[in-house]
């Protein structure tokens, strides 16, 4: 194994930093070893953070993720997703946890218009998992010994500040050029329109200026905006892409207690 990665290492300055990664995250990282990295992962930061107390909230995010996770099993089957939102207004996010764990801020939903916004991020942060891309990272990073440490047991401060790094991740240009794309193809399978991702991202340029903290988490770990915009169009542009469902009635039904309790709770901020 050492001399396997010796190798890797040599041949970095011949190939791109995002296949070296890929290439440690399948000799150290199995699908069996990420599943348990990502369970350790996804309880240090639900200590942390607080979920969301609405199961209608949380049931209703499980139910527009399952026909692209469907899709997305056709890719990388044997994966167990497992979504939940998080209890915080000001920060506009979602985040993937290696082994199928997904995070949802209620932030984001607050600024979401409909349904196909959702469906896009959602798919975006499923493309993640499918191509493995925090488990390739954490390998790289971390190297092995420490990895199978945490697997073990051992080792919990490190733990915490691997749970606290995933969410402002952030990942390589292809890593998010290959979500993107996977992020299409599942919300094209599963009938949403994807430009509901696009009509997202625009309205996040529009937000830099106004919110910029609120965003900071989601600056940290993608592209700029605009970048995303004009690759997501040219995905669309390559895949033909024409209409799709945005259910934005049924979207604000399922938020709308959401959007009480926060207006409730903060006058004059967010959407009413």
């Amino acid at each position: 194994m050492n001399y396997f990665l010796t190798l890797l290492l040599l041949t970095s300055t011949l190939t791109s930093c995002t296949n070296v990664r890929r290439q440690l995250g399948q000799a150290l990282i199995t699908d069996e070893t990420e599943m348990k990295l990502g369970t350790k992962f996804a309880a240090e930061i639900e200590a942390k953070e607080k979920i969301h107390p609405d199961r209608r909230l949380q049931a209703y995010i499980q139910r527009v993720a399952t026909p692209l996770i469907k899709n997305a099993l056709q890719d990388r089957p044997n994966i167990e997703y497992k979504i939940n939102v998080i209890d915080d207004p000001k920060q506009i996010n979602a985040f993937a946890v290696p082994g199928g764990f997904l995070y949802v801020y209620s932030g984001l939903l607050l600024i979401a218009e409909d349904e196909a916004e959702i469906a896009g991020i959602l798919a975006h942060e499923i493309g993640h998992i499918v191509g493995r891309h925090s488990a390739n990272q954490l390998a790289a990073q971390f190297g092995m010994d420490l990895l199978v440490g945490i697997t073990l047991g051992e080792d919990p401060l490190q733990l915490g500040q691997i749970a606290g790094q995933l969410s402002g991740a952030r990942f390589s240009r292809d890593d998010e050029n290959e979500a993107d794309r996977y992020g299409v193809k599942y919300t094209v399978a599963a009938d949403y329109d994807p430009r509901g991702l696009i009509d997202f991202f625009a309205k996040l340029k529009q937000m830099e200026n106004s919110r910029s903290s609120d965003l900071e988490k989601l600056f940290a770990s993608h592209p700029p905006t605009g970048e995303r915009i004009k690759h997501i169009e040219k995905l669309m542009l390559k895949y033909g892409v024409e209409g799709g469902e945005r259910h934005r009635k049924r979207f604000l039904q399922a938020t709308a207690g959401l959007r009480r309790a926060h207006s409730s709770a903060h006058s004059g901020y967010g959407r009413k």
